[in-house]
């Protein structure tokens, strides 16, 4: 044990309760806070955290569970979702909600680490707050590229944003946006964007023929144990960390991932349908993370997909 303590917002969602073992693995105490989930991702390590049950609605009850704690770095994954369609459509579904949670819930997350005396608050950011990558005819892009959002919920991570550096310049606090790309791996329950691929590498069988249907534009795609690792990197860094960073795993597309899954499993068939997505984001620069956290993934897109595939097959056994 390192004696360090990650204070994890949002823990039972995706990402986060992958973070969570992230942490756990690199020797950190973890203490979880956030709503009851439908789904318990995180019970076979149940023992080994710390928890309080609220809501980032709650600035006193975040401010008195990291003072508790002992937190060191906080981590906001909270974002408003109804049901499971993912957070993009849930933002669509219900404005208000999208942004009481993903924007006055990171207001008061940050206020709550300022009352508990914690310096650094690491949140979810997302590169949905780009827009169309036709608005950026320079790529991969870096940080500095404006925002153009196209939807509510990238619209909420451009704002949290601006809060973000607010905080800093007003308050000293040392807020960090992580923008994410999409993200895909063990825990992933909701259909949002990734829903299709998650289908074709859990549908991934010897003599099975698949249809993958989908953009044929370039993305970014991360493997959600490297997203895991490079939050606690940014978390653990000693020195001064960026106020916004990119992180990636690497770049692909549909029908090279469909390669990957036939790889991964001989005998499995995908056949690609290109269909056009509703908005094709701009590829994004890893540099900055490189230059000042030092981190690389470990997961290129076949031994990613080789890997996932393989973890799904032994949850199934």
């Amino acid at each position: 044990m390192n004696g360090r303590t990650a204070f994890v917002i949002g823990a039972q969602g995706f990402v986060g309760s992958n973070t969570v073992r992230a942490f756990l693995a690199a020797g950190w105490k973890v203490h979880c806070f956030g709503l009851p989930a439908a789904q318990d991702l995180l019970a076979d390590i149940r023992d080994r955290i710390g928890g309080t049950t609220g809501s980032v609605e709650d600035v006193e009850a975040m401010a008195g569970a990291m003072a508790e704690s002992g937190a060191d770095v906080v981590l906001n994954f909270a974002a408003f979702s109804a049901g499971d369609g993912g957070l993009a459509k849930s933002g669509e579904m219900d404005a208000d909600r999208a942004f009481d949670i993903n924007v006055n819930g990171l207001r008061r997350s940050f206020d709550a680490a300022i009352e508990a005396g914690v310096g650094r608050v690491l949140w979810s950011s997302s590169t949905t707050l780009y827009g169309p990558s036709a608005h950026y005819p320079d790529q991969p892009i870096t940080e500095t590229a404006a925002p153009r959002p196209q939807g509510v919920y990238g619209l909420t991570k451009a704002m949290g944003e601006q809060l973000s550096v607010y905080y800093r310049d007003r308050h000293g606090l040392e807020t960090v946006a992580v923008r994410l790309p999409l993200v895909f791996g063990p825990g992933l329950w909701y259909r949002g964007a990734a829903a299709a691929l998650m289908d074709m590498f859990r549908g991934a069988r010897p003599g099975v023929r698949h249809v993958l249907t989908g953009p044929d534009a370039a993305i970014d795609l991360m493997y959600v144990p490297d997203c895991a690792e490079a939050l606690v990197a940014i978390a653990a860094h000693p020195g001064a960390v960026p106020e916004r960073l990119n992180i990636n795993g690497f770049t692909t597309s549909y029908p090279d991932l469909a390669r990957a899954a036939e790889a991964a499993v001989p005998g499995y068939e995908v056949a690609f349908q290109s269909r056009p997505a509703p908005v094709v984001y701009p590829l994004i620069s890893t540099r900055l993370l490189e230059a000042e956290i030092g981190y690389r993934p470990r997961f290129g897109l076949r031994d990613a997909v080789r890997d996932f595939i393989e973890r799904e097959g032994e949850a199934d056994a």
